[in-house]
């Protein structure tokens, strides 16, 4: 067999043919980054930056004498924010030894690589929608500079806002762990004139897994987190069920780098990510005597809050 020829080099572009449709299939195995946002990919795929403009209202009625002129009137404001989009990139490559052995044997070139590709990709875009990047300015889901952030009640045991201390002991009951949840819940609904309401939480990893393994009390072998599920502000109100989520970032996100919980509406008019050029593979080209490469790219602008109002972080918990 000579390798010098374009064999080597059809036979690669077959496989990616073959390969990458594949890889796309499962999109998302295991970091649900597009389940905490909207992803928006809506942009062209080459557009510089992403323009939003939000919408409010002002004005109120009020009561009139027939013969007056000073009508009461209503207007509509206006905002704009720009959000630049950025390249990334992450492919996959083989050389001639990988390619000949597999000629030879008559066998398909390995999914491994692209699989990879497609995992560091996925990893990529989970810590941009959770904390950002700061090469970039991006802000993530649970460091938004717009976003009121409170900080819990110091009515814990020894006047801690904590839930619990560094050795898994409770520091506040669940009564008031529920009301910490509840705060931030309803401070967004009154906050708004009851507009908004939140429908999903994030917590910091260890705070989740805590809430779960707990129970209520020594005779009541429900968790705290069960209680918390069943009796907070937004499923009293809608009867639909509360998400909560782990997510990175939030141990040291808060106020002097206490823990933090995000809770919002997650809803595309509130805050979407931007993905103008979600992850592909390009053709594959021959970089080098005895290589092959298939690059992959993407383009993104990060998390974008369109409605502030719709979003609360409770810090110290």
């Amino acid at each position: 067999m000579d390798m010098n020829d374009a064999a080597a080099f059809n036979f690669v572009v077959a496989q990616a043919a073959t390969i990458n449709p594949t890889v796309y299939e499962t999109q998302f195995p295991d970091l649900p980054w597009n389940e905490l946002v909207f992803v928006d990919t809506s942009a062209p795929e080459w557009t510089p930056g992403i323009i939003t403009f939000a919408s409010s209202t002002v004005g109120a009625a009020r009561w009139y004498a027939g013969g007056a002129k000073d009508i009461a009137r209503a207007d509509v404001t206006m905002e704009k924010s720009q959000q630049a989009v950025h390249m990334a990139s992450i492919g996959y490559g083989y050389d001639l030894e990988e390619v000949g052995q597999a000629q030879l044997l008559g066998v398909n070139l390995g999914t491994r690589k692209p699989v990879a590709a497609r995992r560091a990709y996925n990893e990529f875009m989970w810590a941009v929608t959770q904390t950002g990047d700061t090469t970039k300015g991006l802000k993530g889901l649970v460091n938004q500079s717009s976003v009121t952030a409170g900080t819990a009640p110091a009515d814990g045991t020894g006047s801690v806002t904590t839930w619990f201390d560094a050795n898994g002991v409770a520091t506040k009951t669940p009564a008031k762990i529920l009301r910490d949840f509840n705060n931030a819940i309803i401070g967004i609904f009154t906050g708004s004139n009851t507009v908004e309401m939140a429908d999903t939480v994030l917590l910091p990893f260890n705070v989740l897994a805590w809430l779960g393994a707990t129970p209520m009390s020594d005779t009541n072998s429900e968790t705290i987190l069960s209680f918390v599920l069943r009796n907070n502000f937004y499923t009293q109100q809608t009867g639909r069920p509360l998400t909560v989520r782990g997510v990175l970032g939030l141990d040291t996100a808060g106020a002097s780098s206490t823990r933090r919980m995000a809770a919002y509406a997650n809803r595309q008019d509130v805050v979407s990510l931007h993905l103008p050029m979600p992850h592909r593979f390009l053709n594959v080209y021959q970089d080098g005597p005895t290589s092959f490469e298939v690059p992959g790219i993407f383009r993104t602008g990060g998390v974008d809050v369109s409605r502030p109002g719709a979003f609360r972080y409770l810090d110290g918990i």
